[in-house]
């Protein structure tokens, strides 16, 4: 029941994603003015980032929830890709359309530092993915163990051997 869950959560995140980061680029391509243009791909851009990032907690919940129950962290690993997805279409493609919208219309000039900021933003989650699969492995383990420790046998209530 969880996987259905957080599938259809991931599912439902791709595609309201899909369509704000859609929006954002569809104004740049506009015929109007520059200005507008910018004003809107800023607006929706604004929102697809937020967007994102609330989603990808609510993602990162819902995937903390299937390794708790089910012992299973491929969500959390899928929450990664998720995020590390939009980040690259957020900072490769989109960020990079409306530097060179800016470039062609005059209005900027130098270099874009949207690609490095996302790849740091990229490794920067699966460190936290990572370390937080190791602490819910572990509180689980320690609230919920799989197996029951051995106790010890004392060794003066073994049988004595009288064969000797």
């Amino acid at each position: 029941m969880w996987n259905k869950i957080y599938l259809g959560c991931l599912a439902a995140s791709a595609l309201a994603l899909g369509i704000l980061m859609y929006l954002s680029i569809d104004w740049l391509n506009s015929i109007g003015s520059p200005v507008i243009a910018v004003e809107k791909y800023n607006y929706y851009s604004n929102l697809s980032w937020a967007f994102l990032w609330i989603s990808t907690l609510i993602l990162l919940a819902v995937g903390n929830v299937v390794l708790w129950k089910l012992r299973k962290s491929w969500a959390l690993w899928a929450t990664l890709l998720y995020f590390a997805f939009f980040i690259v279409l957020q900072t490769f493609w989109l960020d990079q359309s409306l530097f060179q919208f800016k470039q062609k219309n005059g209005g900027g000039d130098g270099f874009s530092f949207s690609p490095f900021f996302g790849i740091a933003l990229i490794v920067l989650a699966a460190i936290i993915v990572f370390f937080n699969q190791f602490l819910v492995k572990r509180l689980s383990d320690k609230m919920l163990p799989t197996e029951q420790p051995i106790e010890h046998i004392p060794e003066n209530n073994l049988p004595k051997d009288d064969t000797i």
